[in-house]
């Protein structure tokens, strides 16, 4: 998978506008950047391990990297679907104080299962160093749309614009799936 592609998969994957509409906020419509910046280090951190572990994690349960990026192709395909006919994620009541950081900024937000396996797959692929870059530019993608005011017109942009890339998060889970069977 071309660095580009992985770039394009995490966004799609991370899906900000659609995880900023879950984001907890602070009043007036804008999320807690402690909160924001906790979850995304966090969830930066978990990614980088399970890319650097990666083939150690495979060699473990006895699944070739290609047919990981099947299975994680099916997983992509599956959230992406579901993203996009429910746009708005389920509301999750958040840990109090810093702790919203990890319920549920990090977990489930931003560390959703195909976020996850797509660490993995592309940790076999593209490195640690390549996967880790990929999904700090989604994850920082999701930090900049915690600066739009969470009113008027704005969720509805956001929503549309989530819904986008959930089918494109659709997209890039076949063609996961296509170069993992073609790699067998």
């Amino acid at each position: 998978m071309s660095d580009l592609l992985l770039l394009v998969a995490f966004v799609a994957a991370v899906n900000p506008p659609r995880s900023r509409l879950a984001l907890p906020d602070q009043g007036a419509g804008r999320p807690r950047p402690l909160v924001v910046v906790i979850g995304s280090v966090g969830a930066v951190a978990v990614i980088a391990g399970l890319a650097g572990a990666s083939a150690p994690v495979l060699d473990a349960v006895e699944v070739t990297p290609e047919t990981f990026r099947i299975a994680a192709g099916l997983v992509a395909v599956l959230a992406g679907g579901w993203a996009f006919v429910f746009p708005l994620p389920t509301s999750e009541p958040p840990l109090r104080g810093w702790r919203a950081g990890i319920w549920p900024v990090a977990y489930p937000l931003i560390l959703a299962p195909e976020v996850l396996l797509l660490a993995i797959a592309g940790g076999t692929q593209n490195g640690a160093v390549g996967t880790t870059a990929a999904a700090v530019s989604a994850i920082a993608a999701l930090g900049l749309l915690g600066l739009v005011p969470d009113r008027g017109t704005a969720p509805r942009v956001l929503a549309a614009a989530g819904r986008v890339l959930a089918g494109l998060l659709v997209v890039v889970g076949i063609f996961l799936m296509i170069d993992g069977i073609r790699d067998v």
